[in-house]
């Protein structure tokens, strides 16, 4: 800002101030940047989950969809009266098995748009969940519910 003191007209001194808008502008384009960044990753992300009411399953074993439960032991896949347990490998997931099991089950199936069930275990972390649900839809599985019915698993 500059401040001018020389004597104008009449006796009267003149102020000239100017204003520095550099800093102005340079948080102006990290604000846009900051959205422009942040706009694209909120569509990266994004998977179409359905929530399954408790219960609301079907009576007969055979005419239930396919049901993946993520437990602390690993994975175990439920599809008609059958029941797969996956287990982890150490601390990890077997995320291949699991991959692999799904894809002989939508081999099975009758309906080709059959939903797929995601259960958790209470202490399993929600990134294994996420994995498992992203497995299921690179298998073909476009219908997923999730729930916290473990007991009908």
């Amino acid at each position: 800002m500059a401040v001018s003191l020389l004597p104008g007209k009449a006796g009267k001194k003149s102020l000239d101030a100017e204003l520095n808008l550099v800093p102005f502008i340079d948080l102006l384009v990290c604000c846009i940047c900051f959205l422009l960044i942040t706009a694209v990753w909120v569509q990266l992300s994004h998977v179409k989950a359905t929530l399954r009411a408790p219960g609301g399953g079907a009576a007969d074993a055979s005419a239930r969809p396919p049901r993946v439960l993520v437990g602390e032991q690993g994975y175990i896949l439920s599809a008609g009266s059958e029941q797969l347990v996956i287990p982890k490998q150490g601390p990890r997931y077997d995320t291949e098995a699991l991959g692999r099991s799904l894809r002989v089950v939508r081999a099975r199936l009758a309906e080709p748009q059959q939903p797929l069930t995601v259960a958790a275990e209470d202490a399993v972390a929600y990134r294994h969940l996420i994995a498992a649900m992203d497995i299921a839809l690179g298998q073909g599985f476009l219908a997923i519910q999730v729930s916290d019915d473990r007991a009908a698993l």
